[in-house]
């Protein structure tokens, strides 16, 4: 899977000419860096969940803390929704970190409310995603 992924980020490289091939070449990056994560939380592989939801992070908040460059991406019409993708940006940058104190346990707790914790951030993760999707995505 990890070859997938670096084939993704490597196809995303060389089409940076082609804004709407950029844009849904990193969206499919992301979607596959998303399913990492679950698969880890699944498997109970809590250094896959580490290093899965990092390399998620980082290339989320390369694609959507930027509000110019996002917005760059985006059709004519949909430039104005560019602050969506910011404010997404910030929902995930926020539960990763709730994710990544879980892992370390900042918090001093069980396990089961570390990993309960954890996954609710995971579907913060997934409502931020679809959120900033639809709004851009659809017509109304």
């Amino acid at each position: 899977m990890y070859k997938t992924v670096v084939a993704f980020t490597l196809a995303s490289l060389f089409s940076s000419s082609l804004m709407a091939y950029d844009l849904k070449s990193n969206m499919l990056l992301l979607n596959a860096e998303l399913s990492e994560v679950q698969r880890a939380f699944i498997s109970s592989d809590q250094k896959g969940v580490d290093e899965s939801v990092k390399r998620f992070a980082k290339h989320a908040q390369d694609l959507l803390g930027n509000k110019e460059k996002f917005a760059a991406m985006l059709p004519d019409k949909k430039k104005n929704k560019a602050s969506e993708a910011v404010m997404s940006a910030q929902i995930i940058s926020h539960n990763v970190q709730i994710i990544l104190d879980a892992i370390e346990n900042k918090n001093n707790q069980s396990g089961q409310v570390r990993r309960e914790e954890a996954q609710r951030a995971y579907t913060y993760i997934e409502h931020a995603c679809f959120r900033c999707h639809n709004i851009v995505r659809d017509e109304y």
